[in-house]
């Protein structure tokens, strides 16, 4: 038999609050029961605010900790379908970006599983749309092969997995002329130029034997 409340609140953070690192502030659910003494459940703030108001107006009235628990349950999976929703409707998300974003709110890690699976199945994310037009975003901002390949594994895609990678989206000749196009528009100053070249064109993702023939060549014209 579940154990009866003795008495339950939410706490939630005061405005303004900040977390810690990357992880946003929380509410809590703190109850009490004769059995189970006291305890305390970190909750995601729209769980914690939608707890508070159907506590206020009555609609929340669980009489053991097995109902108040089940109903967080319940509120987080509402909530966590409106916050999945309201992302992807600002931006296109890949499913590891998405997950970490649910997770940084504090839905626990079931919750965020059946999230991610729902949007997965819904359309609503699907690594492999993300994947190409993040590519070709990049490519037209003038990345390299080497930065977009990170930064699609940062967000759990190979970039093996792109499909006409990278010969639909590079030509060596296209590549060549892109990092070309910003080495001359950076500026020199005649100290280490050759160095500052070719460490600012690796950081946009081109090759290094690339990056060091482009900034010869830079340095070459400007003289």
């Amino acid at each position: 038999m579940s154990a009866s409340l003795t008495s339950w609140e939410v706490v939630l953070p005061e405005r303004g609050a900040q977390g810690l690192a990357r992880r946003r502030p929380r509410a809590l659910v703190r109850m009490s029961s004769a059995t189970g003494g006291d305890e305390e459940l970190s909750v995601p703030v729209a769980v914690g605010r939608r707890l508070s108001a159907a506590q206020r107006s009555g609609e929340a009235a669980p009489g053991s900790r097995a109902e108040l628990v089940y109903l967080v349950g319940q509120l987080s999976r509402s909530c966590g379908r409106a916050r999945v929703e309201d992302l992807v409707g600002r931006r296109d998300y890949a499913e590891q970006e998405l997950a970490q974003k649910l997770a940084q709110d504090g839905y626990a890690s079931v919750t965020v599983e059946a999230l991610v699976d729902r949007a997965r199945e819904c359309g609503l994310v699907d690594d492999a749309r993300f994947a190409g037009a993040f590519v070709r975003s990049k490519v037209l901002a003038g990345w390299g092969r080497a930065k977009i390949s990170r930064e699609l594994e940062l967000r759990g895609i190979s970039v093996d997995e792109v499909e006409g990678w990278p010969d639909e989206f590079f030509s060596e000749a296209d590549e060549r002329s892109r990092a070309l196009g910003l080495a001359r528009r950076h500026r020199l100053t005649g100290k280490n130029d050759y160095q500052k070249l070719v460490r600012f064109l690796c950081g946009r993702g081109f090759a290094l034997g690339m990056s060091c023939d482009v900034a010869r060549e830079v340095l070459d014209d400007a003289r």
